[in-house]
C-alpha cells in the first residue's frame, strides 16, 4: 500500500523533533547562542522571524545559526552514529519489556524476578 506523502506541517514537525534529538545526543557541540535559537525554533509554532525578534537579531542570522548547528551536528551523527545506537537500543529494551512481561503473566512463581528483571530495563533505558 502506497503511503501519501507529508503535508509541509508534517514535514516541519518532523524536522523539529530531529532536531530536538539531535541536541539531546550532541549538546556539547553547541554554542550558548545556537542553543537558545534552537530550543526556540523546536518550540510549536516558533518561526525565525519571531526568535529574530526576541533575540533582537536578524532573520538571517537565526537561519544561519540553524545551518551551521545542524550541520554539524548531522556530521557528528555520520561519523559516531549515537542517535541511531540509541533507537536500535531502545527497540531492543521494548521488545525485552515485552516478553518479561508475557513470561511474566504465563509464571507466577517467578513473576518476582521478572518484575526486578523489568526494573532493570527501565533504570538502563532511562540512562540511554
Amino acid at each position: 500500500m502506497k503511503q501519501k506523502p507529508l503535508t509541509p506541517k508534517e514535514k516541519k514537525i518532523l524536522k523539529k523533533i530531529h532536531i530536538r534529538e539531535l541536541m539531546d545526543t550532541y549538546p556539547g557541540l553547541l554554542t550558548d547562542k545556537e542553543n537558545k535559537i534552537l530550543s526556540m525554533f523546536t518550540q510549536k509554532n516558533a518561526t525565525g522571524s519571531n526568535i529574530a525578534r526576541k533575540l533582537n537579531i536578524s532573520r538571517q542570522a537565526v537561519h544561519d545559526h540553524i545551518r551551521r548547528a545542524l550541520t554539524r551536528m548531522e556530521n557528528c551523527e555520520n561519523k559516531i552514529g549515537n542517535m541511531e545506537k540509541n533507537r536500535k537500543t531502545s527497540m531492543h529494551i521494548e521488545k525485552m519489556r515485552k516478553i518479561l512481561e508475557t513470561v511474566a503473566e504465563k509464571t507466577p512463581r517467578q513473576k518476582e524476578a521478572l518484575e526486578e528483571a523489568l526494573s532493570i530495563l527501565k533504570k538502563i533505558e532511562k540512562n540511554i
